[in-house]
């Protein structure tokens, strides 16, 4: 995934460009240096030198190297993202998907995060936090939307399975979309009331 959506981006001025710029510098250097050496093997200084910025200037973009790998952003909820889910019509979870759709393509690409929990499993409890950060933000947008606190919490939580049943899931297919991640919430949700199979012979 990539943070760079010029399509659509508003005018932005000179300090804004060499701040997203710079970011993307960062995430960029910091992902390529965890592929190569690893999370333990990697320092915030070696990430700021690749760049040639001082650590100070890092922490003002990512709290950590890991957060700077994944490109895990301050702000969950886009302002855009905010105001589409604001005026959308219809069914909850599409909505609630598309949300979590406009989150996570904000970060680093979905087939290198793959294989980074496959080779850097460490890497997974950052991103949990920011998960974490990620359902309050949502809640306090969803519940504007929905009838009651309870009912807000459901989606997130049911949204956010989900993903991390495709994170994990086995197959080349890298990208993240509102319809893929509403397929896999169907099949989760047919397992509820789903019948067990007829015993073995041998069992009985």
């Amino acid at each position: 995934m990539s943070d760079d959506h010029d399509a659509g981006r508003p005018t932005e001025g000179l300090r804004e460009r060499k701040k997203r710029l710079r970011r993307q510098a960062l995430h960029d250097a910091a992902l390529r240096l965890v592929e190569q050496n690893g999370l333990d093997g990697t320092t915030v200084e070696q990430i700021c030198e690749d760049v040639g910025v001082s650590p100070r200037t890092f922490f003002n973009y990512f709290p950590s190297k890991s957060a700077a790998a994944l490109n895990l952003r301050d702000q969950v909820v886009s302002p855009e993202s905010a105001e589409r889910f604001r005026n959308a019509t219809g069914e909850l979870m599409p909505a609630v998907c598309e949300l979590l759709v406009d989150a996570m393509n904000a970060g680093a690409e979905r087939a290198r995060i793959k294989k980074l929990f496959e080779t850097q499993p460490q890497i997974a409890e950052p991103l949990a936090q920011w998960m974490g950060k990620l359902k309050t933000e949502f809640s306090a947008l969803i519940q504007e939307r929905t009838a009651s606190p309870e009912t807000a919490d459901a989606a997130i939580t049911l949204a956010l399975t989900s993903f991390r049943a495709l994170l994990h899931e086995p197959t080349d297919e890298v990208t993240l979309t509102t319809a893929r991640l509403l397929g896999t919430m169907d099949e989760l949700l047919a397992a509820r009331h789903a019948m067990l199979a007829e015993p073995n012979d041998a069992t009985t």
